[in-house]
C-alpha cells in the first residue's frame, strides 16, 4: 500500500483536497508514513514536494490569489497533482479535472453570476480546474437553462423525507430501515412527521415564503401502507401544497410496493411528478443487489403511471451495477428509452462506506463507464431530452457523475434548487436538510435533521427551533 504523510504551513485544512489528488495515484494518508508530502504556501504561490528515503520530487510553483481560500486550495490540487505525476511517471484520467466536490455547478453559476461570459466558462475551467472542454460546455449549457427554468432566487423548496424501504439495496448508504410491517408503527412515525410539518407551516407564515416545489422522498414513501400513505399525502397537500407550489413530486421508485391504489392517492392530492426505478432491466441484477421486484414489476407498474393524469414521469437507471457488462447496461438504457418517459436519470454506481457492497471490485472499468454514460446522454436526446441537472459523488465509478434528463418544460424545480444550493430548501423528517442560502448566493447556512429515527423524534422540538433560527440570522 502506498501512503504519505502531510505537512503544510496554511492556516486552513487542505486534508481532504490533498487526499482527492493523491488518491488518483493510489495514495493514502497515513501519518506514520516514511514518505513525506509537503505544501507550501508563500502568499502568492504554491508548491509541493514529496520525499521518500533519499528521492526528492518537487513541483512548479503554482501562482494563486493571495487570501483567497479556495483559490489556493485549487493551486495546492495543481501542485500535488505534478508532484505525483511527475514522481510516479502516472498520467492519472481526469474527467472533471481537479473539480472533486458533489456540485461542479456551484462554481459555474458564481463566475456566470459574476459578470463572467458563458462562452468563455469552458475554456477558462479547462485553463484554472483542467476540466475538458465538453464538461465545460455542459455545464454551461446546464446554468443557463437552470436560470430560465427557475429565474428567481426566493423560490423556496419543501422536502419530506420518509426513511423507509422494503428491503435494503446492496449499493445503498443512506440511513433508510425497513419499513416496518405494523400500521401502528408507521402511524406513530407520522405523528411526528406532522408535527414537524406543522412547525413548518408556521417558518412559511412567519416569514412569507414563496414555496415552488414540494417533494417527498426517503427512502421510499410508498412502502407505507396505503392508509398510512394516503394520511401523509393528505397532510402534506392540504398544509403545503400552496398556490405558489408549481410542482408536487413523489418518489414511487420501487416497483415491489407500487400499487394502483396509492397512484390513486397521489393523483387525489394533485401530485404532478413521481419516479418509477429499475435500475436495471436484468433479473438477474436485481437480485444481486437485493431489489425485491423483476423488469417485469417494473413495467407494470410503468404502465398504470403512464395511463394516470400525473404528467411527468421520472425513471432512474445506474450504470456499473455488479455483474452487468456494458452491453447490458445499453439494453436497459435503449429499452427504457422506447417507454419515452418525460425524464430520465442516469446514475453512475458509487460505492459509498455503510453500502454492503463497498469495497467490491467494479465489474466496468473507468472507460466503459464513460462510454455507456455517453450512449445514454445519446439515447435521451434521441426522444428529445436535454441534461438539466448533475451531480458527483464521492467513490463513484470512474469520478464520473450523475446526470438528470429532461423534456423541455419538465424539468424538477426542486432537483434544480436542491442541487446548486442557490435557493432556500426546507426539510421535513430525518435526514433531511434546511438550506439558507446568503445573500452572496453561494454561500449557506444549513441544518441536517438527524439520520437515526429515534435520535429525530425524540428531540423534534429542539430540532424545529434550531431550523427556525436559521431563518432569523
Amino acid at each position: 500500500m502506498k501512503t504519505y504523510k502531510l505537512i503544510h504551513n496554511l492556516d486552513f485544512d487542505v486534508t481532504r483536497s490533498v487526499h482527492d489528488m493523491a488518491a488518483l495515484f493510489a495514495y493514502s494518508p497515513d501519518r506514520d508514513s516514511d514518505t513525506v508530502l509537503k505544501v507550501h504556501y508563500d502568499g502568492s504561490c504554491c508548491q509541493a514536494v514529496l520525499y521518500t528515503g533519499e528521492k526528492v520530487q518537487q513541483s512548479g510553483a503554482v501562482t494563486c490569489a493571495a487570501g483567497i481560500s479556495g483559490e489556493i486550495t485549487r493551486c495546492v490540487k495543481l501542485a500535488v497533482l505534478e508532484v505525483l505525476t511527475r514522481f510516479t511517471g502516472e498520467q492519472p484520467r481526469l474527467p472533471w479535472g481537479i473539480l472533486t466536490g458533489v456540485r461542479p455547478g456551484k462554481l459555474a453559476h458564481k463566475l456566470l453570476d459574476g459578470g463572467m461570459e458563458p462562452d468563455q466558462l469552458p475554456q477558462y475551467l479547462l485553463d484554472k480546474y483542467l476540466l475538458p472542454l465538453q464538461r465545460g460546455k455542459l455545464l454551461k449549457e446546464i446554468c443557463i437553462l437552470q436560470d430560465k427554468v427557475l429565474p428567481y432566487r426566493k423560490a423556496v423548496g419543501i422536502y419530506i423525507g420518509i426513511p423507509y424501504c422494503p428491503s435494503k439495496c446492496t449499493y445503498c448508504s443512506f440511513p433508510s430501515g425497513i419499513v416496518p410491517q405494523d400500521e401502528e408503527s408507521q402511524q406513530n412515525f407520522l405523528n411526528f412527521i406532522e408535527q414537524d410539518i406543522d412547525s413548518v407551516v408556521k417558518l412559511i407564515s412567519m416569514h412569507s415564503l414563496n414555496v415552488s416545489s414540494l417533494y417527498i422522498g426517503g427512502g421510499t414513501p410508498t412502502s407505507l401502507k396505503e392508509k398510512v400513505f394516503a394520511r401523509l399525502m393528505q397532510c402534506a397537500a392540504k398544509k403545503l401544497f400552496l398556490p405558489s407550489v408549481r410542482e408536487f413530486t413523489v418518489e414511487a421508485g420501487r416497483p415491489d410496493c407500487f400499487s394502483a391504489e396509492k397512484l390513486r392517492i397521489m393523483e387525489d392530492f394533485g401530485v404532478s411528478r413521481i419516479s418509477v426505478n429499475p435500475q436495471t432491466l436484468h433479473d438477474r441484477t436485481l437480485r444481486l443487489i437485493g431489489r425485491k421486484h423483476t423488469a417485469a414489476d417494473f413495467y407494470r407498474a410503468y404502465e398504470i403511471a403512464a395511463q394516470s393524469s400525473i404528467a411527468v414521469i421520472n425513471t432512474d437507471l445506474i450504470v456499473g451495477l455488479p455483474g452487468e457488462t456494458a452491453a447490458d447496461i445499453e439494453y436497459t438504457l435503449t429499452e427504457v428509452a422506447k417507454l419515452r418517459p418525460q425524464n430520465l436519470t442516469v446514475h453512475t454506481l458509487t460505492l459509498k462506506k455503510g453500502a454492503e457492497l463497498f469495497g467490491s471490485r467494479p465489474t466496468l472499468s473507468a472507460l466503459e463507464a464513460e462510454t455507456v454514460l455517453d450512449k445514454g446522454a445519446q439515447a435521451a436526446a434521441a426522444t428529445g431530452m436535454r441534461p438539466y441537472y448533475l451531480y458527483r459523488q464521492h467513490y463513484m465509478l470512474g469520478q464520473l457523475a450523475n446526470t438528470g434528463y429532461a423534456l423541455p418544460g419538465t424539468e424538477s424545480i426542486y432537483n434544480i434548487q436542491m442541487m446548486e444550493e442557490r435557493h432556500t430548501v426546507i426539510g421535513i423528517g430525518p435526514s433531511s436538510a434546511t438550506k439558507v442560502p446568503l445573500q452572496d448566493g453561494h454561500h449557506l447556512r444549513k441544518l441536517n435533521m438527524p439520520k437515526n429515527i429515534a435520535t429525530y423524534t425524540e428531540n423534534l422540538q429542539q430540532l424545529a427551533e434550531k431550523r427556525r433560527k436559521l431563518f432569523e440570522k
